[in-house]
């Protein structure tokens, strides 16, 4: 069923939801079909710089029919917009979107409370969550091979600073730099255990950890008793998507559907994996 972002992530108090970017109706089927299988809420992404690329408006609807057709809360979310995206916000609420991220992050800190509390006014007008960003997180978002192995160098996210930004903006959700990087890492990250308690012990407001893909189970377990509520994992499922592809190279077999179904298979399994282990393997 169709949810906002608040309502997707109290429905699983104590763990962290996860939220999977999409590119087509069978990746969005393959996050609800796993969360259905497990009885779980999840996030269905739609990354900003994919908005146009994968035909988002024409998609919208399916996605929506999608949720509806399923019991457990399903949130659909646009992702990492930047603050000169307002119309495309504006557009993803009018198509159905209920949650916003809005990436104000590389801004000086008045201007990113600025954007990001206009992006809130306008969520709440739909009744849509919103999440906002405070603290650099490494990497390009959306593109798979842009990790960085060198996340912690980058300035953490300070809990004074969130809380001031989360009293001035009024966000449902804030994603935090802790050492993480978007992209495919090729060390293990090395992630600042203590800002997420810091932040957390300051704020109920849940916080999101990015760039999951290439993270230990450990870790992410620790971030989780730490206080991360919401994580965003995408590349592992392009990566999963390109290695059965480049398997399938060499088969003349031209039964397109059952390469489909070989991907879809795939996506499932890894994000019932990784659903399991944000929820504390529930």
């Amino acid at each position: 069923m169709r949810a906002n972002l608040t309502e997707v992530l109290s429905a699983l108090p104590g763990a962290a939801v996860g939220s999977f970017n999409v590119l087509d109706l069978d990746m969005a089927t393959a996050v609800a079909d796993s969360a259905e299988q497990l009885q779980l809420p999840a996030i269905i992404g739609v990354a900003s710089r994919h908005f146009e690329a994968i035909r988002a408006p024409l998609l919208a609807p399916a996605l929506r029919g999608l949720m509806d057709a399923y019991q457990q809360p399903l949130a659909l979310h646009l992702d990492h917009a930047a603050p000169h995206q307002l119309p495309m916000i504006q557009h993803a609420l009018d198509l159905g979107f209920t949650s916003i991220m809005i990436d104000g992050s590389h801004l000086e800190f008045d201007a990113n409370v600025e954007v990001t509390a206009r992006v809130a006014e306008m969520c709440r007008s739909y009744g849509a969550g919103v999440e906002g960003e405070l603290g650099a997180v490494a990497g390009e978002e959306g593109v798979a091979d842009t990790g960085s192995d060198h996340a912690e160098e980058l300035p953490y996210t300070r809990a004074d600073e969130a809380a001031r930004f989360i009293a001035q903006t009024g966000v449902d959700a804030l994603a935090i730099a802790v050492g993480t990087a978007h992209g495919i890492y090729t060390q293990e990250p090395h992630i600042h255990y203590d800002t997420i308690r810091n932040i957390a012990a300051i704020t109920d407001v849940p916080l999101v950890m990015h760039g999951a893909t290439g993270v230990s189970d450990a870790a992410i377990q620790t971030s989780v008793m730490a206080g991360i509520r919401k994580i965003n994992f995408f590349s592992g499922l392009l990566q999963g998507a390109m290695a059965e592809v480049r398997h399938s190279a060499g088969n003349r077999n031209n039964d397109y559907l059952a390469f489909k179904q070989r991907v879809g298979q795939g996506w499932r399994g890894l994000i019932e994996d990784q659903m399991r282990l944000y929820a504390g393997n529930r």
